[in-house]
């Protein structure tokens, strides 16, 4: 699959499995969006932008507390506060001068007005140079974000929470993995799961008898512990990101059942899941001391959180019923709305205004099309286009990179090559039925017949493989592969330009005592024998699994997947601790098991995910754990919720999944590519390219495969490890705090995710970008500051919960009473670029 590497900045939202190689942090603890399809959203990579967030100044009480000594904390952040009292005094001094001055100045008009515009220059350019200081200097931004008290006494993990944690778990978890299936895929976002947890944590406080209950294993447990404190709060937000998402390993069910025609048991799915996402927790411990206790590890995204919660339960608490207010005037309206789009008039997800002018002509429908074209001139008004690159809370220098990339590869560079370069375009792109196809095709450019290749135990036959050779794949995808290698180098060329300084100083500076540290020690921390367990368990779990199931890995192969991704924890781990930036190890893992594997399609998959899940499970766990540290959660309690939140959330995807790939059903056709949804919806994107990543990496392998035109996709590490060169080297000779904004990883990530996401995410999307993160944020900046995030969150949160009802509505309801058909549903394409009299089919 080829891997997206790169997301913009996304607070509050997990790993999307779709975008792999590099994403920024989202697992900030809570939020990040652990897969699914969703959110399409989501990109990044670079530093983090923490002008959006509101930080509390807490000045005053450490100004007397550094005064009487009763406040310590390390030297480091001495050293710091002992500089900002240094650059106010030089404040006062300038004040005083400039008072000096005030009666000469007022002799001379010219003279006056000349050095109050040199004044006003300089004092701006103070100005620009502290807060520039006060943005990258991670012990400013801790001090900024993260109060420097704690109460041991107040509640955490409780019995009320874990309830509420785990009903989010099972409705996310449930929304991920339905709209994995589907083209456009909001998220289930973290930011509803945190506003509507507060105030249904206080009036359970309120309402739910105070008595003690017994539980089987565990004995007495509270009932009601008293108030809806800010720790249970936020273990109700892990509990649930834990588990609101699509497992990884749910790849490997959808096509063995799809495409290779074997069904695992039950059982067996359900430890392929569990395994696959707990392997990594029993890793986590090896880093703690690493990554978790060092002042320099900021893990920024979780400042984020820090930040939210603080200010929903502290000084600004007031503003919280205003807030939840706009959030359920948004949420109501979305949801309602979301049927119009979705049910009456499915057009409005793609507005083809190419097609609509002149769908006879092919030209036309190649260009405009948003869902098997280049999208130009198409926008859509259904959320879940409009909201899947996450644009109200994506930086805008995130979403010009990301658009910069899309835009220019399918409104410039793929036109182009199509229309301009060789007889029939370039890579002979023509001659494909559809210019942005995921599937796989013969020679002849028909669809590519995979069981002519394949033994009886789906793998490949050499002596079949050379009658039906070769393999080919519609130029843009087979150029995604290449964009891919290029992500992956220029993200770590980017990190090391722009953040050598920072993982050097966190790899070499001391932990230190800072006031965090001490204050944890108030809990016990994880006991080895805990992360041990989980490994052990999950390891040998892992081992049967393989040795007795289809998936065409060995023991031995697991092992070495498990061990890639324990050699790759550190620095990967430090990178994103400095810098907020994830590289994946699924183009490692695939490479290396086609080729000590080659023919293995299936465990080519497995090989990655094993490999790929067990440092990104291990990342989230260890960022939680930071979480915990700023949050002052017990780190006992923490991984407990995250344990829970992530057994759930495999329960309740494995069900899902079992319920959408049924027969009743009715999606099989769709996903399968047999027939073609009429709405655009349900096309299984995500499923095929994993299937063709399959047979790529696997069953062909790069050895067969990576020949002929497709060897030219290798320049890919080349070219992506020069091109952040350029940027850093313009820095260094035009000094422009904006050249580290020219973010490669994340533009080039944006241009190669067609296919893998439609384009009728690009315009309207990039509206909505600039209209909530320039024009709000400029011309209205309190209601940006105070309701931006909340009006995300509602967005989101009421397309998933429409998405969720429509799902059971059409295995019930609209099986009995179908939605009449009319030019806003049409039977047969939903975009009108079908010509006339044309069948149910590919559009080109």
């Amino acid at each position: 699959m080829p891997p997206s590497s790169a997301v913009p900045y996304s607070p509050l939202r997990r790993r999307d499995p779709s975008m792999e190689t590099m994403s920024r942090s989202s697992s900030s603890g809570v939020g990040a969006q652990r897969s699914g399809g969703g959110g399409g959203g989501g990109r990044q990579g670079g530093s983090a932008s923490y002008s959006d967030v509101e930080l509390t100044p807490m000045r005053s009480a450490r100004d007397k507390a550094f005064e009487d000594g009763t406040l310590g904390g390390s030297d480091l952040d001495k050293e710091a506060y002992q500089k900002e009292s240094e650059s106010e005094d030089d404040d006062d001094l300038d004040s005083d001068a400039d008072a000096g001055d005030e009666e000469a100045l007022l002799r001379d008009p010219q003279t006056r007005a000349a050095r109050q515009r040199a004044r006003a220059r300089g004092r701006e350019r103070e100005r620009e140079s502290m807060a520039s200081r006060d943005s990258d200097d991670p012990i400013s931004l801790v001090r900024r974000a993260v109060p420097e008290t704690d109460d041991p006494t107040m509640t955490a993990l409780t019995l009320r929470g874990v309830i509420m944690g785990s009903i989010f778990a099972t409705a996310g978890a449930a929304v991920a993995q339905t709209f994995f299936y589907k083209s456009n895929s909001p998220s289930f976002s973290s930011y509803m799961v945190i506003l509507v947890s507060l105030p249904l944590g206080r009036w359970l406080a309120r309402v739910t008898p105070k008595r003690d209950i017994w539980i089987p294993l565990i004995g007495y447990v509270a009932l009601n512990p008293g108030d809806f404190s800010i720790k249970e709060h936020l273990l109700v937000t892990v509990v649930s990101s834990s588990g609101a998402s699509s497992a990884y390993a749910a790849d490997i069910l959808n096509i063995q059942d799809l495409f290779y025609h074997t069904e695992m048991s039950i059982p067996a799915s359900l430890a392929l899941l569990l395994t696959t996402q707990t392997l990594g927790f029993g890793f986590a411990g090896l880093v703690h001391s690493i990554l978790v206790k060092p002042v320099a590890m900021v893990f920024p995204g979780t400042l984020v959180t820090t930040t939210m919660f603080n200010t929903l339960h502290g000084a600004h608490s007031a503003d919280t019923k205003p807030r939840l207010r706009f959030f359920a005037f948004a949420f109501v309206a979305i949801f309602i709305y979301q049927f119009i789009p979705a049910l009456i008039m499915p057009t409005l997800t793609s507005v083809s205004l190419l097609c609509l002018f002149n769908n006879e002509s092919r030209s036309m429908r190649i260009l405009g099309s948003g869902m098997k074209g280049f999208g130009l001139l198409n926008f859509s008004l259904d959320w879940t286009a409009i909201g899947a690159a996450g644009p109200l809370y994506t930086p805008l220098w995130a979403a010009l990179n990301y658009y910069a990339g899309i835009m220019g590869a399918m409104f410039v560079v793929m036109p182009c090559l199509y229309f301009f370069v060789g007889e029939h375009g370039f890579w002979d792109a023509q001659k494909f039925d559809a210019p942005l196809g995921a599937g796989l095709y013969g020679g002849d450019y028909k669809k590519f017949n995979v069981s002519s290749v394949l033994d009886s135990k789906n793998m490949l036959d050499p002596t079949k493989w050379k009658q039906n050779s070769p393999l080919l794949l519609t130029p843009w995808f087979a150029l995604s592969y290449g964009i891919s290698f290029a992500t992956l180098t220029s993200m770590i060329t980017h990190v090391v330009l722009w953040h050598r300084k920072d993982i050097m100083k966190a790899i070499f500076a001391p932990p230190g005592e800072d006031i965090h540290n001490r204050l944890m020690k108030a809990y016990q921390p994880v006991p080895k024998s805990w992360y041990v367990a989980t490994l052990a368990i999950s390891l040998s779990t892992a081992i049967l699994l393989v040795a007795t199931s289809p998936l065409q890995i060995t023991v031995t192969g697991l092992l070495l997947a498990v061990s890639i991704a324990l050699i790759f924890l550190v620095p990967v781990g430090l990178i994103k601790a400095v810098s907020d930036t994830v590289i994946g190890l699924n183009v490692v893992t695939e490479f290396v098991a086609g080729l000590l594997w080659p023919g293995r399609p299936v465990g080519n998959v497995a090989f990655k995910c094993y490999g790929y899940m067990a440092m990104s499970q291990a990342l989230d766990l260890t960022t939680d754990l930071k979480l915990a540290h700023y949050m002052k959660i017990p780190p006992r309690h923490m991984f407990v919720a995250q344990t829970i939140g992530t057994v759930i959330g495999c329960c309740v995807n494995l069900a899902v999944v079992r319920l959408i790939l049924s027969p009743d059903a009715g999606y099989r056709v769709f996903l399968t590519g047999e027939k073609v949804d009429p709405t655009g919806q349900w096309d299984g994107r995500k499923v095929h390219i994993f299937y063709s990543a399959s047979i790529i990496w696997g069953a062909i392998a790069p050895a067969r495969f990576f020949v002929g035109n497709y060897i030219k996709l290798y320049f890919g590490f080349l070219i992506g490890f020069l091109l952040p060169v350029l940027p850093w080297l313009l820095n260094k000779r035009f000094p422009r705090k904006w050249w580290q904004q020219i973010n490669f990883p994340v533009l080039l990530h944006g241009a190669g995710l067609p296919p893998q996401v439609p384009t009728n995410i690009i315009s309207s999307g990039f509206i909505a970008a600039i209209f909530s993160q320039y024009w709000m944020r400029k011309h209205h900046p309190k209601f940006f500051a105070k309701r931006n995030y909340v009006l995300s969150a509602a967005l989101d949160a009421g397309t998933s919960i429409n998405a969720l009802v429509l799902f059971f509505m059409s295995v019930t309801i609209l099986k009995v009473v179908p939605m009449p058909r009319w030019w806003g549903n049409p039977a047969a394409d939903s975009e009108h670029c079908l010509p006339a009299g044309g069948t149910n089919g590919p559009a080109f």
